[in-house]
């Protein structure tokens, strides 16, 4: 991440004055926290974030099987409805 950028997203700038608002209550009240309560809640982001990505490619993986099977199913279909093609088998 760019410096300006980075300096952007800790100000809240580019983002609603309400929005700014609750980043830096919610700045204050994680470092007001004992390192291990900070700890443990880093560790619970992240692995909410990791579920967020397992849910995100797990859902892409079964989109791409669906239309694998439904791209065979008419391949089926299409091959059932030629006439002749039932009986043909390919010459090996």
């Amino acid at each position: 991440m760019s410096e300006s950028k980075k300096d952007s997203w800790q100000s809240g700038a580019g983002s609603g004055s309400g929005a700014g608002n609750t980043s830096d209550y919610v700045r204050r009240a994680f470092s007001a926290l004992p390192w291990d309560q900070k700890f443990s809640t880093l560790i619970k982001i992240e692995l909410d974030m990791l579920g967020d990505a397992v849910d995100t490619v797990v859902s892409a993986a079964s989109k791409v099987v669906d239309d694998i099977a439904k791209s065979c199913e008419r391949s089926e279909q299409t091959a059932s409805a030629t006439p002749g093609a039932a009986g043909s088998a390919p010459a090996s």
